[in-house]
């Protein structure tokens, strides 16, 4: 059996690598439960938990999986239960005769009168021998079957996942794109609200007139140091790159952190020059939403 007879579904836009799918059924010989579940993983980890019966295909489950699946560390559990077929006995007779010798032996040494039960010879080790089970090609089919619709639920579910993700990024985008009209704002009149108040204060100080010409050039250096238009300017390229990452197809999930890490930079820089109360409580909102973003991006494909 090989894994190659699967179609590999198509690529969501966003899925989340959280997920678990499982199924039981039964066939002529036996009942199975299949089940995958996949967690968060920077790479493609799969591990496999099978009967002995079913290690010789270890590699074709291997192999299934990871055609399906880009990302995540994947584990597949099956196992076997109430077999419906019974297997024939055989006696070690030779075994056995070992055994009744060895311990007649014994019995001898420590003066046992009892006769020995041959209840107690055939429970010993090797001597009842059940032949193997065999896997039948339609059980064989049955399971990789199985397999392919537990996989296909588990999809689902990422895909689930990955609508339920996007939606909660989306309301946090708007949330920043909002706080980032307001600071944007707030910042306008940062040289104009410099000026007023250092006059005012150079006034109290020397209770004399002040010189305009040298205020407004303090002002203007000042000013320049503490302007955040640039980091305004790519915070919105950074969130314009953001939503379009958010639609492409494939593996988005580092590309969408580290898009939210360069929108953190920004922030971060626009509150170490923040002056006043209201842009450093907007700062405090945007960085709560990044955090947001960047969680729900460590768990997206």
């Amino acid at each position: 059996m090989t894994a190659g007879l699967f179609l590999k579904s198509e690529e969501a836009m966003m899925e989340s690598m959280t997920s678990y799918a499982s199924i039981e059924k039964s066939t002529e010989q036996f009942s199975y439960s299949v089940e995958v579940r996949s967690l968060n993983s920077k790479y493609l980890e799969v591990n496999v938990n099978l009967p002995k019966i079913l290690r010789g295909d270890e590699n074709d489950y291997i192999q299934l999986i990871k055609e399906r699946f880009t990302r995540g560390k994947l584990e597949l559990n099956i196992d076997l239960f109430d077999w419906n077929e019974s297997r024939s006995v055989t006696v070690n007779t030779a075994l056995m005769r070992k055994y009744y010798a060895e311990l007649n032996q014994a019995k001898r040494k420590l003066g046992i009168e009892n006769p020995l039960s041959f209840d107690i010879l055939v429970t010993l080790d090797g001597v009842l021998q059940r032949q193997r089970s065999q896997l039948s090609e339609k059980s064989q089919r049955d399971i990789f079957k199985t397999l392919d619709m537990v996989i296909r639920k588990n999809l689902e579910m990422r895909k689930r996942e990955g609508r339920s993700i996007k939606s909660d990024i989306q309301k946090s985008l708007k949330s920043i794109s909002s706080s980032v009209v307001d600071i944007r704002a707030q910042s306008k009149n940062t040289a104009e609200v410099l000026y007023e108040k250092l006059k005012a204060n150079i006034q109290k100080l020397t209770d004399g007139p002040v010189d305009d010409v040298r205020l407004y050039t303090e002002i203007a250096i000042l000013a320049d140091k503490l302007d955040v238009n640039e980091e305004l300017i790519r915070l919105d390229d950074h969130l314009s790159k953001f939503k379009q990452t958010m639609n492409e197809k494939g593996q988005i999930g580092k590309k969408l952190d580290f898009i939210a890490q360069e929108m953190f930079r920004e922030i971060n820089t626009i509150a170490s020059k923040a002056n006043n109360a209201r842009i450093s409580h907007l700062v405090v909102e945007v960085k709560n939403n990044i955090d947001k973003i960047r969680e729900h991006c460590r768990n997206i494909v």
